[in-house]
């Protein structure tokens, strides 16, 4: 499929489709429609999510870190918070890190956290158009966490 002069698979825009319209559940449902790292950090405790789907997340992300020969610490700091992202706090970006080592017992919130990022980095224009082909299993795998939610 074209879209603004690029050929993208049509499984990547179904999956991105997917994600927009996930996120979009979420945010309303658990949110009150203002989703931001406060609000998730207050709701995650009283979130389940399916802890396999959890754990793919963390693999297919780490797989992604290692493509890029970074340390956890670096890929939450630069990758997930690309040039001209707003930063996230200290403690949430060692959250998302904990996610990502699947390890303490903030999962759940370093896991949504990880995924707001994702979402912010998408809908606010920092990822290439061309490279989204390359994101599916990320998508795919945080399609699968946004809809295990319960």
């Amino acid at each position: 499929m074209k879209i603004k002069g690029c050929e993208l698979k049509n499984e990547t825009v179904l999956e991105i489709g997917r994600f927009a319209i996930l996120w979009n559940c979420f945010e309303s449902e658990w949110c009150n429609n203002k989703c931001n790292p406060y609000v998730i950090k207050k709701i995650a405790d009283s979130i389940q999510l399916d802890g396999s789907k959890q754990a793919n997340l963390a693999t297919v992300l780490n797989k992604r870190r290692s493509w890029f020969g970074q340390l956890r610490s670096d890929y939450v700091r630069k990758s997930l918070h690309p040039d001209n992202a707003r930063n996230s706090s200290e403690d949430d970006m060692a959250i998302m890190c904990r996610f990502l080592e699947q390890s303490g017992d903030d999962l759940a919130c370093g896991c949504l956290l990880v995924i707001h990022r994702i979402r912010n980095n998408l809908m606010h224009g920092l990822k290439l158009l061309c490279q989204l082909d390359d994101q599916i299993e990320l998508f795919r795998a945080a399609n699968e966490v946004l809809e295990s939610i319960r």
